[in-house]
């Protein structure tokens, strides 16, 4: 029986075993060793290592903090188990190591590793030869924990860290201690340890010290001042120098050269005294420093525009040296409102009476500190004569450029019109930046464009060309290059003052416009086959010519049955689309001419081939006159031109275009003979080269006839003068007015806003038609076909935007001489001068009036931007009369 017993538990436990052979390998897992570190505490020092082991065979994970791998706060241990402490002790100086098994987290082991502060070390001493005395010397080094401090033969000092591996500390050496010394570093606790020592030497040497002369000087904005300075106790006698401890100085405060040369700013600063420092090479730490107290310069006046000035209102220049911030035009010895322009050039409006005809001193006072009154010089004060009155000089400034400025109304007032057109006949061109290799589209050319419309001195010619573009349309809804419209806008400003053949010439071949009507690429046709008639047919119509034939005084000739008499026929349309062929674009750089070149608009068009031009037969008839056979490409396209150039049409068609758009929408019939008269003959008066198409002469005709200068006093105005401006010149105009800095940005959107995108034009028509009858009257309005409910109302608030806020972050508007001007009613005559010239109504001053006295009387600047804003959103300005 014990046998059996024996044989069945024997194989009872086989069988358990065998059909449970992994319970039985877990439990022989559980039995096996845990794991555990080696050593399970450590000391470390920063930045030391510590290397921990495990009896383990299987991978582990070690952490510190509980953290994998560790971090620079606590220290950071690798896959092998060497820890790394961190440079100092973390807040509490005790970390935690930890190992754990890949396979099995649950088996973890832990050692505790206290870190102390790392040993300190010094490599440099600065200075190393210290003077008896007070001392201050850096110590450069590496480990320099928070707290450290530094001993001189194991004495402490009073230590400044400024870094882990810089010290400042300061003593004073003793007679005694002459000769060598050490200098040492010790961290604190934990592990508070020393360092090893550098010398130092301390002599019995005379302190550095440092003498600056003059101590005290007054001196005038913009002026300059000699310093010098004596050092003493070293050989190197060198000092730096600087203004208000800023070395060198600043525009605000002022310059320091390294000779000693303080070089005073243009405007006297707040506070107004500065300080100028010298400060010895050899010891940074011993200067000396002067006191300038800087007052305002005194003024002096070289010129007064105008020179003569009539009874009534006025504005007036003065020009000079040393002007400030609140310098004063003084005017027969009354103060002037003024607006400081720049420290060589003043404005200022005022009130002339007939008590003051003769003779009147102006002076210039500029405030304290140190106010002082310049020199005089006399202005004459005249009842009459040739006198400009600032109302005319408006005037004739808004219809000659994109808009008045205090100063150019002064210049027209001293000099006269005549003087005013000449200058602007000669002015050189603003010129077209070339477009960039990342430029795309027109965005630029826009830019550009208002940067010369508001601040570029060809104004004449800026405005002439701007009202040749919308005659000469080219868009960049199809036309998008920068070159290209570059080049094209680029010919229209050379030869807004030339003459109107060259227009026609020169922007028939920019490849924008041969782009935009299908000129470029226009091939002699197939037999039964027409070129392209698009530039043929605009040229003549839109360009040139116009639908109807006209009279000298731009009517329209009538049949007997009273009906127009068309310019041309569909033959001429046809003949001179053969005679626009064979053009392509021009060659790129390198590249060879070819019948059709890629597109590229680095230039004017070239003929691709003769093969492509048209020159043979049938015979062309254009305008009743024969085009002779056999003509190249070019030589035809002179005959043809010239063809156009002396159809009695042009002068008319043009006189009326250039008037509508530089001074009223409804010239009379007189009006547009006489200038076309004057087209005709290239001359009037003395204006002119006495060749037909002259632009000077053109424009000299339309700026000086009775109709334009018939609103000069403001009763001669009447009903139907004037026009209403359209978009871009009313915010130029703006601009101009208020002493705009710009780069040119923020007009294009707000243009746009009002239904004129620059270059945009949503066809060759341009924005508004030349002639659009205003609904429910007679008078003819081009402009207004883009003035409508929401244009109107965005014209508003346009205004409002650049009043209380901004055109752009690159384009800022000046309305200090509003401001500056004195009291609302001031304020309003400053406006009704420079912006409506003098046609402001008593009723509606009234108006404005009330809603500006309704402004706080201590808050002159929105009183004056509420003024702004009712004179600039009114039609009064709106309409330029």
């Amino acid at each position: 029986m014990k046998r059996i017993a024996t044989f069945l538990a024997g194989a009872l436990a086989t069988l358990l075993l065998g059909g449970c052979a992994g319970l039985q390998t877990a439990a022989l897992k559980q039995q096996s060793a845990g794991v555990s570190i080696s050593p399970s505490t450590a000391t470390v020092r920063g930045g030391a290592t510590q290397i921990f082991t495990s009896k383990t065979s299987e991978a582990l994970a070690w952490a510190v903090n509980g953290i994998a791998g560790g971090n620079s706060t606590v220290g950071t241990i690798s896959a092998s188990g060497q820890y790394t402490a961190p440079e100092f002790p973390p807040t509490s100086n005790s970390v935690s190591i930890s190992a754990t098994e890949l396979s099995d987290p649950t088996k973890t082991a832990t050692a505790m590793v206290t870190v102390q502060n790392p040993l300190p070390q010094i490599t440099s001493l600065s200075p190393s030869s210290i003077s008896i005395g007070a001392f201050t010397v850096t110590i450069n080094g590496a480990h320099f924990a928070v707290g450290a401090t530094a001993l001189m033969n194991g004495t402490a000092l009073t230590t400044t860290r400024v870094s882990s591996t810089q010290l400042t500390v300061t003593g004073t050496a003793a007679k005694n201690q002459e000769g060598t010394v050490t200098f040492t570093v010790k961290n604190p606790d934990p592990g508070g340890a020393g360092s090893s020592s550098l010398s130092a030497q301390i002599t019995n040497t005379p302190a550095i010290a440092v003498q600056i002369s003059p101590t005290l000087v007054t001196l005038h904005a913009g002026d300059r001042q000699r310093f010098g300075a004596t050092v003493t106790g070293t050989s190197n006698t060198g000092v730096i120098w600087s203004v208000n401890n800023q070395g060198g100085g600043t525009a605000v405060i002022g310059y320091a050269t390294s000779q000693g040369d303080y070089l005073s700013p243009g405007n006297v600063p707040n506070p107004n005294t500065i300080t100028m420092t010298a400060t010895s090479v050899a010891d940074p730490t011993k200067s000396s420093s002067a006191t300038v107290t800087l007052v305002n310069p005194t003024p002096v006046v070289t010129a007064v525009n105008p020179a003569s000035i009539g009874v009534g209102a006025f504005s007036i220049t003065v020009t000079g040296t040393g002007f400030v911030s609140g310098s004063v035009i003084n005017f027969g010895g009354q103060a002037l409102t003024t607006h400081v322009v720049s420290s060589t050039e003043l404005t200022a409006s005022g009130s002339a009476t007939s008590a003051q005809i003769g003779s009147v001193p102006v002076t210039v006072t500029n405030p304290a500190p140190g106010g002082s009154t310049s020199g005089m010089l006399n202005a004459q004060v005249v009842s009459g004569g040739n006198v400009v009155s600032a109302a005319a000089a408006v005037r004739f400034i808004e219809q000659s450029t994109f808009g008045s400025t205090p100063e150019l109304v002064n210049q027209v007032q001293a000099t006269g019109f005549d003087t005013f057109l000449q200058s602007q006949f000669t002015a050189p061109a603003s010129a077209y930046p070339t477009p960039g290799s990342m430029d795309s589209g027109v965005g630029n050319v826009q830019t550009a464009f208002f940067l010369h419309a508001v601040n570029g001195p060809d104004q004449l010619r800026q405005r002439v060309a701007f009202a040749l573009n919308e005659l000469w349309v080219v868009s960049a809804n199809k036309v998008s290059d920068p070159t290209g419209y570059t080049n094209y806008m680029s010919a229209l400003t050379k030869d807004a003052l030339g003459n109107y053949y060259d227009v026609m010439k020169d922007i028939t071949l920019t490849p924008a416009m041969g782009h935009y009507l299908d000129m470029v690429n226009n091939d002699k046709p197939g037999t039964g086959q027409h070129a392209n008639e698009n530039y043929a047919r605009e040229f003549m119509q839109l360009f040139t010519l116009g639908l109807n034939q006209l009279n000298p005084d731009g009517t329209a000739v009538l049949d007997g049955s009273g009906q127009p008499v068309p310019t041309y026929t569909q033959d001429d349309v046809m003949a001179l689309g053969r005679s626009f062929t064979g053009w392509t674009f021009p060659p790129m750089p390198g590249a060879t001419t070819t019948k059709h070149n890629p597109e590229f608009y680095g230039g004017q068009m070239v003929v691709g081939s003769e093969a492509n031009h048209d020159n043979g037969m049938p015979q062309k008839i254009f305008l009743g006159a024969t085009v002779p056979q056999g003509q190249a490409a070019e030589q035809e396209l002179d005959t043809v031109l010239t063809i156009v150039f002396n159809h009695p049409n042009l002068p008319p068609f043009v006189a009326t275009q250039l008037i509508e758009r530089l001074v009223t929408s409804n010239p009379s019939p007189g009006y547009v003979q006489r200038v076309a008269a004057a087209f005709s003959s290239g001359k009037y008066n003395s204006y002119g080269s006495g060749k037909r198409g002259d632009m000077q002469a053109t424009l000299a005709a339309i700026l000086f006839d009775q109709e334009a200068r018939r609103g000069d006093s403001p009763s001669t105005t009447m009903a139907n003068d004037g026009k209403l401006r359209e978009p871009v010149v009313m915010e130029v105009s703006i601009a101009r007015a208020f002493h705009a800095t710009t780069d040119g940005t923020g007009f294009t959107g707000n243009a746009s806003n009002m239904s004129e995108n620059l270059f945009n034009s949503g066809s060759v028509f341009n924005f508004f038609p030349p002639q659009f009858l205003i609904p429910q009257t007679t008078f003819n309005g081009p402009e207004f076909a883009i003035f409508d409910t929401n244009t109107s109302l965005n014209r508003v608030n346009f205004v409002n935007a650049i009043v209380y806020g901004q055109i752009s972050s690159n384009t800022k508007l000046d309305f200090t001489p509003v401001i500056n001007a004195g009291t609302p009613d001031q304020m309003v005559a400053w406006l009704n001068t420079q912006l409506l010239h003098g046609t402001l109504s008593d009723t509606d001053k009234q108006s404005i009036l009330a809603a500006v006295n309704a402004v706080s009387a201590t808050d002159l600047k929105n009183q004056a931007k509420a003024a702004i804003y009712l004179v600039l959103s009114s039609s009064q300005y709106q309409v330029q009369r």
